[in-house]
């Protein structure tokens, strides 16, 4: 049985991917793009594949794409219908403990306030 897997493993060749440092695909893209070399000529002279050096010159045309990191304000200036009733102009806090729940109404204008009775509540 070892025979037999290695033979048959001797005839297999384990192949890696190569890479290439940035400076170098840049002078093969350097070299493409003098008058009169050919990717296949170029591509060959270097022992390379040409789609691949076609491949790296379209990476190098494509342009990168654009993030912007910059804060987009988002307005939040919907104001209420003039017949909402009062009851969708507060704000409405459900507190349960153990004797049942606290219940708070507080005006949406003054939502400040609502803020610090909280924070007084919690500290």
């Amino acid at each position: 049985m070892d025979t037999i897997s290695s033979h048959f493993l001797e005839g297999f060749v384990s192949r890696q991917r190569r890479t290439f440092p940035k400076a170098f695909k840049a002078q093969v893209i350097e070299e493409c793009a003098q008058s009169g070399a050919s990717v296949a000529g170029v591509a060959l002279s270097h022992g390379l594949n040409a789609n691949l050096v076609h491949k790296w010159i379209r990476k190098q045309r494509e342009p990168l794409p654009v993030v912007s990191a910059r804060f987009i304000p988002v307005p939040l200036g919907i104001l209420p219908s003039e017949q909402a009733s009062s009851e969708e102009l507060t704000i409405r806090i459900e507190i349960p403990y153990h004797a049942g729940s606290l219940s708070v109404h507080w005006p949406v204008q003054d939502g400040e306030g609502c803020t610090r009775l909280l924070r007084g509540l919690l500290a």
